[in-house]
């Protein structure tokens, strides 16, 4: 009589009773070459997920020199801006760099602030 892994047989009392079969359990080994496969298989995904989440940083400002300034008692936005917009130009624009540039929330400035501002 052949069993097969995992088959019935009825016992003595007439209940099936699940039987297994010697040796029917191995245990898995890898081998030589199983092991390198692995290995280059692995450093294959880490690579590809380092090169796809690689990206280049984008600024929408184009690079400048810039100088720093820190903000005085009384002042504002505007007044600060109207003082280094050039002549003819808009302070509005001036003030929208300014935001961008110091990565503000909101125009309000405090005594003592450091503002990176364009030479120019």
């Amino acid at each position: 009589m052949t069993m097969q892994v995992g088959e019935f047989l009825p016992s003595s009392d007439g209940a099936s009773v699940r039987r297994a079969v010697r040796g029917s359990r191995t245990r898995m080994r890898l081998t030589l070459r199983g092991k390198i496969v692995t290995g280059l298989l692995a450093a294959a995904m880490c690579f590809a997920g380092v090169t796809i989440g690689a990206t280049q940083a984008e600024s929408s400002i184009p690079p400048q020199q810039v100088t720093s300034y820190t903000v005085r008692p009384g002042e504002t936005m505007w007044s600060y801006a109207s003082n280094i917009t050039p002549s003819g130009g808009n302070v509005n624009e001036t003030i929208d760099k300014l935001v961008k540039m110091n990565n503000l929330h909101s125009t309000s400035l405090q005594v003592g602030q450091r503002l990176i501002v364009p030479q120019e």
